[in-house]
């Protein structure tokens, strides 16, 4: 299908359920062709010294004067680079469904992984392009993880989407000693390892912090949270993913009508 014909009424592609189908053609948005982004490049690899401390915390046998302090911190760089890959393939998305003439991508997927080994970075994303008939072209086209009933209800609740947004937040756990010293008997049964606790909190609060920059002037809906953690000699990796959707008011929420009795239960 060329560019010329991907606006045709009747010839479309298209990534939807029938439900979100008919909820975009509902709103005036009639689909236009199924649109991608990708990315796929090397990691440079990255050792305990990529990291930047926050905290150090005393190891659990310390009173044994055999084990040093440990430290939990952020691996910044890491996660700048999968960010900018993350935005390298939502902008060739984008730029492909300008082309088309289209206002927006909606029921955008974002797939992420490590194709080839740990320092490989995979980013796809791919949604239906979308464009509303008559409207004039939009200087930006604007993309959203939503389609169907929920992106027809934030529109009818007086907001826009803007963007799809990503961020991410590594934190890395330096040991002073060996972990499987706690439980053991030389640490005692039942003590908390508050390092891991600490690690997990900072991945967490970290990635909400950066996307609250990301939206300064908007609001972040939709959103969904991924934790993973990997472990090495001496050293863990606590990785809080964080995805949503980007948008912004454009009117005042109209009052909700009365409800309509539809089908009465009285015998």
């Amino acid at each position: 299908m060329t560019p010329d014909t991907a606006g045709a009424p009747n010839i479309f592609d298209s990534g939807l359920t029938t439900p979100d189908f008919a909820a975009c053609i509902s709103m005036n948005l009639q689909p236009v062709r199924l649109v991608q982004g990708y990315y796929c490049g090397q990691i440079s690899s990255w050792s305990a010294y990529s990291g930047y401390p926050v905290r150090n915390y005393p190891c659990a046998c310390a009173e044994m004067d055999m084990h040093t302090t440990g430290w939990v911190g952020r691996v910044d760089d890491l996660d700048r680079a999968w960010m900018g890959a993350h935005q390298t393939a939502l902008d060739r998305m984008l730029q492909e469904a300008a082309t088309l003439g289209a206002h927006g991508v909606v029921g955008v997927t974002t797939e992420m992984s490590h194709p080839t080994n740990a320092n490989s970075c995979e980013v796809h994303l791919y949604g239906t392009a979308v464009l509303s008939p008559g409207a004039r072209a939009p200087q930006q086209v604007w993309s959203t993880q939503l389609a169907g009933h929920k992106l027809a209800k934030l529109v009818e609740t007086g907001y826009v989407p803007s963007s799809v947004a990503y961020s991410r937040c590594t934190a890395m756990l330096v040991e002073g000693c060996n972990m499987e010293y706690y439980g053991s008997g030389r640490c005692g049964t039942g003590y908390i390892i508050n390092p891991i606790q600490d690690a997990h909190s900072l991945a967490r609060s970290g990635a909400i912090e950066v996307a609250r920059q990301m939206s300064q002037g908007v609001s972040l809906y939709g959103v969904s949270m991924e934790v993973h953690e990997t472990e090495g000699r001496g050293t863990s990796y606590v990785t809080c993913s964080l995805r949503g959707s980007l948008v912004r008011r454009v009117r005042a929420t109209l009052p909700l009508g009365p409800p309509v009795t539809t089908v009465s239960l009285a015998s």
